[in-house]
């Protein structure tokens, strides 16, 4: 009779811990994909500026393509906020 009540106990607590797992949102990477349609995206709503803040990043010390080919997520935001006015 233990031995099913433990076996019970066992089986309800691994599926509600599946439950759990399964659920939780889990946070991926933004894709090259994805970044590469940001960065076309901002060139294509204001080329001139985006130009200017491509050559401010690169004088910053960061580098990449101009259309987000090899583009790192730290160099894309540099440019976003700089588009925004953020950076001098």
């Amino acid at each position: 009779m233990r031995t099913i009540v433990h076996a019970i106990t066992t089986a309800i607590t691994l599926g509600a811990a599946a439950a759990m797992l399964a659920s939780t949102p889990v946070l991926a990477a933004p894709s090259a994909k994805s970044m590469r349609a940001m960065m076309n995206e901002m060139k294509a709503k204001d080329p001139q500026s985006f130009a200017a803040c491509m050559a401010l990043a690169r004088q910053r010390g960061y580098l990449g393509g101009d259309t987000g080919e090899g583009m790192n997520t730290g160099q894309m935001m540099f440019i976003d906020g700089c588009l925004m006015g953020k950076q001098r």
